[in-house]
């Protein structure tokens, strides 16, 4: 852990380094904030958990015991007013550009991070009164480091096949050459202004919007979902309570949230305060997909019932697999609305209806789990 804190620190203070000096160096664009959110967001969160993680190294070390995870997490209120006051701030900063390379990151750092943090502090408060918060910190870390690492490997080698597959359909086009030097024109644009306007007519093709629905809904689901709570499935299965499972799977989702909202939120810095609520259902269903996750690894490892495992994957890949999917249909349906059709407003408004059902769905399952986890401890 004190390695871990260590390296986290080391990365966090160059992170910061770089968040300082970019602004002074490269010119004022778009395409450079978008690369100071990211050393900002960085360096705060490997700071900021860097100490954590030291904190509770150095205890170990001494010999304390961990306090109860319940003690160190606010009331969730805290958490919705100091998300609502971060986004705020992130349009004030955001819209007063001498300060905006400066002044925006951090608040960016906080809209990613304190939704997956609220919801794991609803389930501290509810199972982690006797769960200790070291072991909620290897688990947050896994999620958060270990699980977006290998989700982010095996994704960008699927990714690389499609690429060359849909390279090779492209030379075969009698056009292609013209195809592709439009296409790089119209991405160095989208880049250089954050306006992706540009690329509604390549996203609006069926075949391109099939292969990013192939993508996202059917593949990436079933290696998040595998990969993000298997922490959980180290439980020694003599100590372990339902409770400890559920919690630490939480955990999980939730690093594996923050680190994901503080890449995914800053792709469009244009459309910052839509994609940072989005991302709040994102953050829900990775969360619920971990609680769901860690109650199979618990009846798999502690009541040797694998096939609770196998049906809890299966319900998390597919409802991981509804949300992108919805999200990108709305997605798509956003870029349509430049033509201002009354077709493409009724299908924004119906994925958008999806969308939300599918947030509240989600919120009830975890809910439900967290409930039915408490019950069965008292």
């Amino acid at each position: 852990m004190l390695v871990l804190a260590a390296l986290l620190l080391l990365c966090g203070l160059c992170s910061a380094l770089f968040y300082v000096v970019l602004p002074l160096v490269a010119r004022a664009n778009p395409s450079n904030l978008q690369a100071n959110v990211i050393c900002g967001s960085t360096a705060g969160f490997g700071l900021l958990f860097g100490i954590a993680l030291l904190w509770q190294g150095l205890n170990a070390v001494r010999g304390r015991t961990s306090i109860s995870s319940a003690r160190v997490f606010p009331r969730l209120i805290v958490f919705v007013l100091a998300f609502i006051g971060a986004i705020l701030l992130g349009l004030g900063t955001l819209a007063f550009q001498p300060i905006t390379a400066y002044a925006f990151p951090p608040w960016h750092f906080f809209a990613a991070s304190l939704p997956p943090l609220a919801l794991l502090a609803y389930g501290a408060h509810r199972l982690g009164q006797s769960s200790g918060l070291r072991a909620l910190l290897v688990s947050f870390s896994w999620g958060a480091l270990v699980a977006t690492a290998l989700a982010f490997i095996i994704e960008i080698l699927i990714a690389f096949v499609f690429v060359v597959i849909a390279a090779v359909i492209i030379a075969s086009l009698p056009n292609s050459r013209a195809l592709l030097e439009q296409m790089q024109a119209q991405l160095r644009l989208a880049q250089r202004t954050q306006d992706f306007s540009a690329l509604s007519q390549w996203y609006s093709n069926p075949a391109v919007l099939a292969g990013v629905l192939l993508y996202f809904a059917v593949i990436v689901p079933p290696i998040e979902e595998a990969v993000k709570a298997l922490v959980v499935g180290f439980i020694n299965p003599k100590q372990t309570r339902a409770a400890d499972a559920v919690l630490w799977g939480m955990a999980a989702g939730a690093g594996f949230a923050v680190i994901e909202n503080m890449f995914n939120a800053s792709v469009g810095l244009a459309i910052w305060a839509p994609l940072v609520l989005l991302r709040v259902g994102a953050a829900i269903v990775h969360v619920a997909n971990g609680a769901n996750m860690g109650r199979g690894w618990y009846a798999a490892r502690v009541e040797r019932r694998w096939g609770k495992l196998f049906s809890a994957y299966l319900v998390s890949v597919l409802y991981h697999a509804l949300w992108n999917g919805t999200a990108i249909m709305l997605s798509n349906n956003g870029f349509n609305l430049a033509l201002n059709s009354a077709a493409a407003t009724a299908s924004t408004l119906l994925t958008g209806a999806l969308l939300l059902i599918l947030f509240i769905l989600a919120s009830l399952g975890l809910v439900w789990i967290v409930y039915q986890v408490r019950k069965s401890v008292n």
